[in-house]
């Protein structure tokens, strides 16, 4: 969704979007349907707005899930990914420019998003105020605070290894602060929505595997070539650096502390 000062471009136009997004897909969707599903509880004729619809593969579960008298609107700033179904309405969309589809959903739901949106008070706000009484905005995104310890390594590793990937971690967040994403957000969610005055709130805090070989250390992989020009000229990791993180993120033997998804929950009064 973004460029950077040093050529990194993270959209859905850049090559490796659809691998990223697989990826994405693979780590959270699992917590993200059993939240639809169990919780919230979508269900036949809802109408459903899908913000930052990415690879699609929540559009596809919900047009599943809300039947032939449904409706997904299906948003992105490039919408490209988003599967063609009859009840799909991909629509390119910026939260912060365009006009807003018509209320009133039965569900909203945004995962990963409104951490990379400037003003995200006003627009969690303005989200919920697009519900119908009674319907669920669901809200998901990475908290990355774990590791200020410097411990985001949890099987047995050398000095060295705990050290380059202290300096890779390091230079993800750096590179993602400078994008404008707000990793503290996720945690004040809750409270952005009690001071407003709502009180069916739900939080649900998933950490998703992080051994070599698994979605999330290969995500972390693919991000070390996305960076490979960051990570080498700010960071001060080599070539001989990378190829050894990249190598120990598909050791099964190996294992990193993994990102916290945090999903708030919250329920219009009916």
């Amino acid at each position: 969704m973004y460029s950077t000062e040093h050529g990194q471009r993270f959209d859905n136009d850049a090559p490796v979007a659809p691998e990223q997004l697989s990826l994405l897909s693979e780590i959270l969707n699992r917590e993200t349907f059993g939240i639809l599903g169990e919780q919230v509880r979508v269900g036949h004729g809802w109408r459903c707005w899908e913000v930052g619809a990415g690879d699609g593969s929540v559009a596809r579960w919900l047009a599943a899930r809300v039947g032939t008298s449904g409706h997904v609107v299906a948003s992105d700033l490039k919408p490209q990914h988003v599967p063609v179904h009859p009840r799909i309405e991909p629509i390119a969309h910026d939260l912060t420019a365009d006009p807003w589809p018509q209320p009133e959903f039965d569900l909203i739901h945004a995962r990963l998003v409104l951490m990379h949106v400037a003003g995200k008070e006003q627009v969690a706000a303005k989200l919920a105020a697009h519900l119908r009484p009674g319907g669920a905005l669901v809200l998901t995104d990475w908290s990355c605070g774990w590791c200020a310890d410097g411990k985001m390594i949890k099987s047995a590793a050398d000095d060295y290894t705990v050290r380059i990937f202290q300096e890779f971690h390091d230079a993800v967040h750096k590179l993602a602060g400078q994008t404008g994403m707000d990793f503290d957000w996720a945690l004040r969610t809750p409270q952005v929505f009690a001071d407003a005055g709502f009180a069916d709130i739900t939080v649900r805090d998933y950490q998703a595997p992080g051994e070599g070989g698994s979605p999330t250390s290969r995500l972390a992989r693919l991000h070390s070539t996305m960076m490979e020009p960051f990570l080498l000229s700010q960071a001060g990791l080599t070539v001989d650096d990378l190829a050894v993180i990249r190598e120990k993120l598909l050791d099964p033997d190996f294992e990193m502390v993994t990102n916290h998804a945090y999903t708030t929950i919250v329920r219009m009064p009916k």
